[in-house]
């Protein structure tokens, strides 16, 4: 027997599983055992952007002022009659 792969992907009908990533094999009969995944729920936009923001507070994450992008965005369009 040949080399394993293990990969994820959804069955989209009762005959049909699309694969997340290809598997380096050209088109052949394979065996395929199928265990369902539970999804995980949908987690809120506010509840991901709070993970997010808490995140970037904990590393010392500081947002650019509006003079520092105001800066940024005269330099490029400066840079475009070049």
């Amino acid at each position: 027997m040949g080399s394993k792969y293990a990969v994820t992907g959804t069955l989209t009908d009762h005959h049909t599983v699309t694969l997340d990533k290809a598997l380096p094999l050209p088109k052949m009969k394979v065996r395929l055992l199928v265990e369902p995944i539970e999804s995980t729920p949908q987690r809120r936009y506010q509840e991901v952007m709070a993970e997010i923001r808490a995140q970037q507070q904990a590393r010392g994450h500081r947002a650019p002022t509006r003079q520092e992008v105001d800066a940024i965005l005269r330099v490029e369009r400066q840079s475009w009659g070049e």
